[in-house]
């Protein structure tokens, strides 16, 4: 005797929290400054997706919400790693721009530096120098 029957609901547990963690995922994603949220949330999202996916896939169950939850996971984590890596650029190619006049700020930061060094020296043998006259007179 065969036993031939089929879980309906394989997989929809995962599925389903896979698509919550998806739509969470894509309302993050377009949030600024929740970027590593959405990426956590669609990491899940597809983990969650493709197990789903795999347990229903095997027990003949509907794969529409596990692979609807994978879908979002990989559109959500998608969008937001592109997103950073234009920001980076962004940000790399503005420096890159601004190049000369980051070094030059920077070689008068190392100027005034030295400077306020060569003054607390100064200021020191001065306070040197009058203990040792104090020292001298006692």
């Amino acid at each position: 005797m065969e036993n031939n029957s089929t879980n309906p609901n394989a997989g929809q547990a995962m599925g389903i929290a896979a698509l919550v963690l998806g739509i969470i995922a894509v309302i993050a994603a377009f949030i600024p400054c929740f970027g590593l949220v959405a990426i956590l949330f669609g990491v899940l999202a597809i983990i969650f997706g493709a197990v789903g996916f795999s347990q229903a896939k095997k027990e003949n169950a509907s794969l529409t919400m596990p692979r609807v939850g994978l879908i979002l996971g990989i559109v959500a984590t998608g969008f937001v790693i592109i997103w950073m890596l234009v920001i980076v650029g962004s940000i790399g190619s503005f420096a890159l721009s601004k190049k000369d006049e980051i070094n030059e700020i920077l070689d008068s930061v190392k100027v005034e530096t030295k400077k306020y060094e060569d003054s607390i020296k100064v200021e020191l043998d001065k306070q040197n120098d009058s203990i040792k006259t104090i020292e001298g007179s006692n």
